[in-house]
């Protein structure tokens, strides 16, 4: 039974746990699921690299004006020459994951596991057991692009309003009747107006966190009411994303505030157009995560991944094609079998912090703010 073989009646727990089997579950990556759910996602980008050609890519930006540049009198001097920066779009990133499954480990199993699903664009006919390995092996990915996204958000903060890009002590008072104006969500909520975010506001920060759980609270409407405001009201104004990842990488009570539009995953997928289908002993193709997880109704299903489905079809070709790091190479040291290789390349991409003129009130903001909330 340990090994998956036909004794007596064997159920699948998925099929008993549904949604929290374990062995499918994705930990929060909340930075990754912000950048994904934003309605303004850029398809622009995306451009660059469709049917498997890519072109190298610069976003064109210009600062606005500034109170200096303004004359006082009727003249006929020149104040301002419009000039274009430009920053290049990286996608630079690679999460992958290769997995081998033995026919003979197949084999072992109920009929069901063999039996032929079409997944993928271009679809290609796998095992039911082979796209289960997929889906089991799926949470390491999403980890590995949480952890690097954030890492490479970390140095990528913009300047608050006049201030630093370190992160800003506020805190969410315990006492509900206090109306200290300068702290809690009225400090985070005056500092998006103050460098001029548009629309609402994004949080994202550690699972277990202080802001998390103040989320929590403004979603079952359990922020108390204090004296002469309303801080359930004002708590309507954000949206929080928790991540697993974040704690680590810019500290468990720090969080990043973003103003939509500001920061973007940028992705490129190699296997399509002419670079799809069956190419030598492969077939390459995409495939779309097809689960949705209880944290999010919307699930990550719009992330395309490219697969590499290789047979090895003479058992002494295997050592060449295993990693030296494979936990269980030297089970499986000579066997027929597939090779399912995911990859995502992606990249991030943040306003350029000099968007705004060196003598711009708002000069290194870039629609990033870093925080540290305390809860006293």
């Amino acid at each position: 039974m340990a090994n998956g073989y036909c004794e007596a009646l064997l159920l699948h727990l998925d099929s008993i746990a549904g949604q929290n089997y374990p062995g499918q579950k994705v930990t929060i990556p909340g930075f990754l699921n912000m950048l994904v759910t934003q309605p303004d996602r850029p398809a622009v980008l995306q451009e660059a690299y469709q049917n498997g050609h890519y072109r190298s890519v610069n976003v064109k930006y210009m600062p606005r004006t500034t109170i200096s540049q303004v004359s006082t009198s009727d003249t006929c001097a020149i104040d301002v020459l419009p000039a274009y920066k430009e920053t290049s779009v990286s996608v630079n990133n690679i999460a992958q994951t290769g997995i081998f499954m033995t026919d003979d480990q197949v084999r072992q199993y109920c009929e069901e596991a063999s039996r032929s699903v079409a997944i993928g664009q271009p679809a290609t006919q796998m095992m039911n057991e082979h796209l289960r390995a997929i889906l089991h092996s799926m949470n390491g990915i999403y980890q590995k692009m949480e952890n690097v996204l954030t890492t490479s958000m970390a140095s990528s903060f913009g300047k608050h309003k006049g201030g630093t890009t370190a992160a800003v002590a506020v805190n969410i008072e315990q006492d509900g009747t206090l109306n200290d104006l300068g702290s809690g969500l009225t400090k985070l909520l005056m500092d998006a107006e103050a460098n001029e975010f548009c629309s609402t506001p994004m949080f994202v920060g550690a699972l277990g966190s202080l802001m998390h759980a103040y989320s929590i609270q403004k979603q079952k409407g359990g922020i108390s009411n204090g004296t002469g405001y309303n801080p359930e009201a004002m708590a309507s104004d954000f949206q929080f994303y928790a991540s697993g990842q974040t704690a680590s990488t810019w500290g468990a009570n720090n969080v990043g505030m973003f103003a939509p539009g500001s920061v973007h995953l940028i992705e490129r997928q190699d296997n399509v157009g002419s670079f799809a289908g069956q190419r030598g002993a492969s077939f390459f193709t995409t495939i779309i995560d097809p689960r949705t997880q209880c944290w999010t109704p919307n699930g990550l299903g719009n992330i395309a991944f490219d697969l590499q489905v290789k047979y090895i079809d003479c058992p002494d070709d295997l050592s060449s094609n295993i990693a030296s790091g494979y936990i269980n190479k030297a089970s499986i040291s000579a066997a027929r079998g597939y090779v399912l290789l995911i990859k995502k390349r992606y990249g991030l991409f943040t306003t350029p912090t000099d968007a705004y003129d060196g003598a711009d009130a708002l000069a290194g903001s870039n629609g990033t703010l870093r925080y540290s909330i305390s809860n006293t």
